[in-house]
């Protein structure tokens, strides 16, 4: 950043910006600190300092903590807990058994089988089917748990 225009009487800084930086296109703002507005916007939505503002008043030498909104210093903070909070009172509280976690189902893998196969197959892969044949004797229709040519144990 660099300032381009410094009038210290008027706290009117015009401060130009050398290159992108998150989301902020390049460019020059103004920046008024006797009125608080910054061409950036930053300071009208969270009445927070901006960057365009800290570099101004180093350019300056200008104190910036004046220019804290009151909502940001820590008088603010100790403030809110002055007061003492005191429980709500006749209210029935339904008693903790401590965190419930129920999974997902949707999300649950599949525990048991094969993996289904993610693959694109073509016509080259394709083999061909044979037809079962049984262990013992190598014929077609039957397995070997009901082969006819099973050796008894008469032998």
């Amino acid at each position: 950043m660099r300032i381009t225009h410094c009038d210290r009487r008027a706290s009117v800084f015009v401060v130009a910006e050398l290159e992108p930086f998150d989301g902020w296109g390049g460019g020059s703002f103004c920046v008024t600190l006797s009125d608080g507005t910054y061409d950036c916007g930053l300071f009208q939505s969270l009445y927070y300092l901006c960057r365009h503002a800290l570099a101004g008043c180093a350019a300056a030498s200008i104190e910036w903590a004046p220019y804290v909104h009151q909502v940001y210093k820590q008088e603010a903070v100790f403030k809110v807990y002055e007061i003492e909070f005191f429980p709500i009172p006749n209210e029935s509280w339904a008693e903790w058994h401590g965190t419930m976690l129920r999974p997902n189902p949707v999300m649950r893998r599949k525990a048991t089988g094969r993996p289904v196969s993610t693959r694109f197959r073509n016509d080259m892969e394709e083999t061909e089917r044979h037809e079962k044949r049984c262990g013992l004797c190598r014929q077609v229709g039957h397995s070997r748990k009901g082969c006819p040519n099973q050796p008894t144990g008469d032998a």
